[in-house]
């Protein structure tokens, strides 16, 4: 039944847009032993963990508040779902379950607004690196981690040991640069429909989460480049 589902994934398209009413296609149980169930609807603007973006959190709730399902943890069974797994339990003081009225989905503001600055700084530091004249060829970027509890970004080849000290301090100025420029973040698609975000100035395929603009993402400051083998890790903070 799941593989016909699909979801509408409104977090594409407006990352500030925090709560939604939906239908609730199909509810399964998740866990028996943590009492968690799956909750998936017609579309949400809970964006499922992935891509190194942690997932959102929040709540599924019956228009007269009467039915609360909080949300845990948002996911994908596969890259290419169709339809998003809203994972979680309902409050102790719920009355019934989810019939075929709307729902009304809301997420974590602060939790969302974090997450898109930490992802939006990750893709800066690209456009940064590019900036202080090194390109892409020199390092090709490889993945990125914007969580809260230590972001980073990483990129095959190298910088060596002795210069990374002025990397940092080179790529923190040209960073910041970029922030106070405020600069429009643009999201466009590619020839197979997928997205292409440009934070700065450097494109990259991406699903997540983003600032309007680089003015909305703070104080960038990169702490440390380690190089494990062929890649090099630049660690990030944002304040």
């Amino acid at each position: 039944m799941t593989s016909e589902l699909r979801t509408e994934h409104l977090y594409y398209e407006d990352t500030y847009l925090f709560e939604c009413t939906a239908k609730v296609l199909h509810i399964s149980e998740a866990d028996a032993d943590a009492g968690t169930q799956i909750v998936v609807t017609d579309r949400t603007v809970m964006h499922p963990q992935g891509g190194g973006q942690p997932s959102d959190v929040g709540t599924i709730a019956s228009k007269d508040g009467s039915c609360v399902f909080e949300v845990s943890h948002v996911q994908k069974t596969a890259r290419d779902s169709e339809y998003v797994q809203h994972v979680g339990k309902y409050r102790p003081d719920s009355v019934g379950s989810f019939g075929d009225d709307p729902v009304i989905i809301s997420i974590n503001e602060e939790r969302r607004r974090l997450n898109a600055r930490l992802h939006s700084a990750g893709h800066l530091l690209d456009s940064a690196f590019e900036k202080i004249g090194w390109t892409q060829d020199q390092l090709v970027p490889n993945k990125g981690y914007h969580f809260p509890d230590g972001p980073y970004v990483e990129y095959t080849g190298n910088i060596p040991p002795e210069e990374r000290g002025k990397v940092i301090e080179q790529l923190n100025d040209s960073s910041n640069a970029l922030v106070k420029m405020d600069i429009p973040v643009s999201v466009a698609k590619d020839e197979k429909g997928g997205r292409i975000v440009n934070v700065g100035g450097t494109k990259c395929p991406c699903g997540g989460t983003h600032v309007k603009s680089t003015g909305e993402i703070g104080c960038i400051r990169a702490t440390k480049i380690t190089k494990k083998k062929k890649i090099i890790r630049v660690s990030y903070v944002v304040e």
